[in-house]
């Protein structure tokens, strides 16, 4: 009798931790219940029955558990790969607008500084090759000639007014180019400024377009990404009415007397 009660797994049940181990379970009860039909033993049947229905029930419940766990972890699982490639996604852009706009600054400063040497040696070649006096007008080589003869002809008074007036005209002259000079040179420096300003705002330009491509293009890969997340979180949901009609099934065409236990079960795995 010892070896008997041993052996009776109503009286060893083992520690039941997961579905499976209450699914096995249930198999060796049934297959206890029927010997116990078979050798007419019907209280141990019926109690092995009874037992079984209880084990049912916690069977939907472990069953409905590790369902949940192992969607949470699927998802759970999906989030943080979207995160690391998001961040991943990230780091790569930041770093490619970063590195873009460097070398984008440093190109505008080269340009710059071009600029800058090309104005002071259009500057200083203008000094250098543009006289400083005007060349002799008509009236005053005249007065030259006027003065030079009255010097000859020892009329010194004369001479030395017609010098004075040479002089004063010369004066009025010089005045004249200065400004005229001056404005020459100033006018072909703001030529070649105005055509740097120009090339600085075509290259500006430039770069605020490849500016804008990048951001276009970070846009769309994030939108793939997000899509290629989307796509991840429908084919779990999927899976999980896969796995819910799977559920539903399995313990219906096992005939489990517990609907509202498994209504309850069913629901909560919905939501």
């Amino acid at each position: 009798m010892a070896n008997v009660a041993f052996l009776d797994p109503l009286k060893n049940e083992p520690n039941l931790q997961t579905a499976q181990d209450v699914d096995d379970y249930i198999n060796t009860l049934t297959q206890h219940q029927n010997a116990c039909e078979k050798q007419q033993k019907y209280m141990e049947a019926e109690d092995a029955r009874k037992r079984i229905i209880e084990l049912r029930k916690q069977l939907i419940t472990k069953k409905k558990k590790e369902l949940i766990v192992n969607w949470q972890n699927q998802k759970e699982q999906a989030d943080r790969a979207y995160m690391e490639e998001y961040n991943q996604f990230n780091q790569f852009w930041d770093n490619k607008m970063l590195n873009f706009n460097e070398e984008a600054k440093q190109v505008e400063q080269e340009l710059q500084n071009r600029q800058q040497n090309e104005l002071k040696q259009l500057q200083e070649e203008l000094e250098r090759t543009t006289p400083q006096k005007p060349k002799e007008s008509s009236e005053v080589l005249n007065l030259k000639k006027i003065e030079e003869h009255l010097a000859k002809q020892k009329n010194y008074v004369e001479a030395h007014a017609i010098q004075n007036k040479r002089a004063q005209i010369e004066e009025e002259e010089q005045k004249i180019y200065t400004i005229a000079r001056t404005q020459k040179i100033k006018s072909q420096l703001q030529q070649l400024e105005q055509r740097h300003l120009n090339e600085l705002s075509a290259l500006q330009q430039r770069i605020k377009a490849g500016q804008d491509e990048l951001r276009k293009n970070r846009s769309i890969d994030l939108e793939r990404l997000m899509q290629k997340y989307q796509n991840t979180k429908k084919d779990l949901e999927q899976k999980e009415q896969m796995d819910i009609l799977a559920f539903d099934g399995q313990f219906k065409t096992k005939g489990c007397s517990s609907q509202s236990t498994y209504k309850s079960v069913m629901m909560m795995a919905k939501k």
